[in-house]
C-alpha cells in the first residue's frame, strides 16, 4: 500500500494505530488524534479512502463500500509488513463502521472503536442532504460557478444509491457486533447533527459479550475529533488504548 501521498504516517513506537476517517472527509479528520497520541509514542497510520481528497465528489460516488473495505484491510497489512504484530484501529463516522467491521473479522487486532458511527439505519440521518451540500461547495470552490441542475440530479441519484450501498455495510457490520471479543470505545457526541445520538444505546446492546466503554460529549457536533470536546476525547482515547493487554509489554 502507497503510505506516502495517499495517508498520514507518523511513526513512532511499537504500537500502531489505525485512524479511519469520514464519508467525504479526509485523514485531516483524525490528524489531530493522530499527532495527540504519536506524542504518547503509539505509530499512527491514517490512509486516505479511495475516491476521497479530490475536487469532485463524483470521485467519491464511482466508489463502493465494498473498495473502502479493501482500503481498510491493505492498511492493516501494511502495518503488518512494517512489523507491527498488534494493531489498534478506530474511526470517525462511516471510518468507524469499517473499524468495527476489522474487529469483528481479525484476531490479531487488540482492541478498537467508532466515533459518531451511522450503525442504525432505522434512525433519521442528515447524510444525505449534506453530501449534497459538500458536493455543491467543493464544486463552486474549485469551478467557480454553481453546479448545473442535470448534473445535481446526477449526484442526487448516485448518492442515494451509494448511501443504501453504506447502509447495507453498515447494517451487516451492526448484526455481527457480537463477534466481537476485543475491547471497544465508542464515542458519541450528544450534538450530533448528522447521525441520531440516541442509536449508540442499540449499538451497546450488541456488544455484551466484550469490554466496551461508551464516552459521551454533551456539547460536542459530529466531528468529534475537532470539536469543543476535543482535549477531553483525546485523553479518554488514550486512556482506553493505554488500558489495552499490549504483548510487547510481556517481552
Amino acid at each position: 500500500m502507497e503510505h506516502s501521498k495517499n495517508s498520514l504516517y507518523f511513526k513512532k513506537g511499537k504500537r500502531a494505530i489505525l485512524l479511519l476517517h469520514a464519508y467525504t472527509g479526509s485523514y485531516n479528520d483524525v490528524r489531530m488524534l493522530g499527532r495527540f497520541l504519536e506524542k504518547e509514542n503509539y505509530t499512527i497510520l491514517a490512509p486516505l479512502f479511495s475516491g476521497h481528497g479530490t475536487n469532485d465528489a463524483q470521485d467519491i460516488l464511482a466508489k463502493a463500500p465494498e473498495v473502502w473495505w479493501k482500503d481498510t484491510q491493505e492498511a492493516l497489512s501494511f502495518l503488518q509488513t512494517e512489523g507491527f504484530k498488534e494493531i489498534a484501529v478506530f474511526g470517525l463516522s462511516m471510518g468507524g463502521v469499517f473499524a468495527l467491521r476489522a474487529l469483528e473479522q481479525y484476531d490479531h487486532l487488540i482492541g478498537g472503536g467508532a466515533f459518531c458511527s451511522p450503525l442504525i439505519v432505522d434512525r433519521p440521518n442528515t447524510i444525505h442532504p449534506n453530501f449534497l451540500l459538500y458536493a455543491k461547495n467543493i464544486w463552486q470552490k474549485s469551478q467557480g460557478e454553481p453546479l448545473s441542475e442535470q448534473m445535481l440530479q446526477q449526484l442526487t441519484t448516485d448518492s442515494l444509491r451509494q448511501l443504501n450501498e453504506i447502509e447495507q455495510f453498515a447494517k451487516r457490520t451492526f448484526e455481527n457486533l457480537p463477534q466481537i471479543k476485543k475491547p471497544v470505545f465508542l464515542a458519541q457526541a450528544g450534538k450530533d447533527q448528522l447521525v441520531d445520538p440516541e442509536g449508540i444505546h442499540q449499538v451497546v446492546q450488541n456488544l455484551k459479550q466484550t469490554r466496551y466503554n461508551l464516552q459521551w460529549y454533551p456539547n460536542s457536533g459530529h466531528v468529534i475529533t475537532i470539536g469543543v470536546d476535543r482535549k477531553e476525547f483525546e485523553r479518554d482515547v488514550l486512556n482506553f488504548i493505554d488500558g489495552l493487554s499490549w504483548n510487547e509489554d510481556k517481552e
